[in-house]
């Protein structure tokens, strides 16, 4: 599409996009002037110049990104300077699932093709492909809709990035060309009301970097890898907040690693109820007591959640812990991140705006959100159905 400016000396810049810059993701305009054969041409005649003059520098822009453009190169060679590009943008954890959704999914079906040969309907073959994948844990059935989509967007980014660098003339990952199967929606897991007072009573009974760890996870709806990338710096005992400045991450086979939160809205300001600063209180006591005991053995790295020595604790250690937890104390066995889902559920049924929730959440849009209203409103329906029940009896 052309962009014409006219100019006071009676001439017209015309400017025509030549993609997006793969640094900054900023438009790319050339620009030429074009000049009418006279002056007071008629304004038919003025269209057909101005269309010939576009056509023609339109074919000429094309030609030089043709000439550019490496006509071999494939979509396993471009993986790697993909990867390489990407290393330092994505989160660890994020850079690892983008590294095997390529080596299992993509190169497999894409490797030795050229890059320009990749046509929309080969993606939408690959979204065929995957939406008949078996589910990863062995139960019946096939991956969900939105891991389809999850996946199918890693090949997508490396389509957009290989349009933009000129390996391809159109950018065919655009999704508005692409059909997805349809997600069905999941009503999430959520302790009910009583068996949140039943974890919260039976935290009472347990060792105090258990119970903290869970009254944290319920009234702050951390993530589990920003609880235990918490430090004691980021609590203010006298606002009654902490701030959300980290996670932790641990690749396989490799130390836990602090990193940046999983989005820019993920690093937040969250007011937290005198009840936890109490119980944090406590705890911070307790530790400086063990660190003193343990004398220059003790890591003094400021970290809420560690091993015996001071030491970050394994992110996946909460898992385990809460596991257990619930098992010593009969009560239904959910998922640790759960506790996130109940948190937000019970914000939300208690009168608590949805923006406030989103925020408290880190979620970077209301949109991701409203998974938890759906599940006040299935909470609603069934009572409802309740009453239907009584009038029946």
């Amino acid at each position: 599409m052309a962009h014409i400016m006219q100019k006071t000396n009676g001439t017209y810049l015309v400017r025509i996009s030549c993609g997006r810059d793969i640094m900054t993701g900023k438009q790319i305009l050339r620009g030429r002037i074009f000049k009418p054969s006279k002056p007071n041409l008629s304004s038919k005649r003025f269209e057909k110049e101005l269309g010939d003059f576009i056509e023609s520098f339109t074919n000429e822009l094309q030609s030089e990104r043709n000439r550019k453009k490496p006509e071999n190169k494939t979509v396993s060679d471009f993986a790697q300077e993909y990867l390489s590009i990407q290393r330092s943008s994505l989160s660890p954890g994020t850079f690892f699932f983008y590294e095997k959704i390529i080596e299992q999914h993509i190169l497999p079906m894409f490797g030795r093709m050229r890059l320009h040969d990749i046509k929309t309907y080969h993606v939408q073959s690959f979204i065929l492909k995957l939406n008949s994948l078996p589910r990863g844990d062995g139960k019946p059935g096939h991956i969900a809709p939105s891991t389809v989509k999850r996946y199918t967007s890693v090949l997508r980014s490396m389509l957009s990035m290989a349009y933009r660098m000129y390996y391809m003339d159109d950018d065919i990952g655009l999704s508005r060309r692409l059909t997805f199967p349809k997600e069905i929606y999941h009503e999430i897991d959520i302790f009910s009301i009583e068996e949140t007072k039943a974890i919260l009573e039976a935290t009472k009974m347990e060792p105090i970097h258990i119970r903290v760890l869970i009254e944290l996870a319920l009234f702050t709806a951390l993530r589990r890898g920003e609880l235990v990338g918490l430090k004691w710096s980021d609590i203010d005992f006298e606002k009654q907040q902490l701030t959300v400045k980290r996670s932790i991450y641990k690749p396989k086979g490799e130390n836990a690693i602090e990193k940046e939160p999983k989005t820019h809205s993920s690093i937040r300001t969250i007011s937290i109820p005198n009840c936890l600063c109490e119980t944090l209180q406590y705890y911070k006591k307790k530790q400086a007591e063990n660190s003193l005991s343990l004398g220059e053995r003790w890591k003094n790295l400021d970290y809420l959640f560690t091993d015996e020595f001071g030491n970050v604790m394994n992110p996946q250690t909460p898992t385990k812990q809460f596991s257990k937890f619930l098992e010593r104390h009969n009560i239904r066995h959910l998922k640790f991140h759960c506790l996130r889902h109940t948190s937000a559920t019970l914000l939300l049924s208690g009168g608590c705006d949805i923006k406030t929730v989103s925020a408290r959440l880190g979620h970077s849009s209301i949109e991701t959100t409203n998974i938890y209203v759906h599940a006040i409103e299935s909470i609603d329906r069934k009572a409802a159905i309740m009453f239907d029940f009584f009038v029946k009896e």
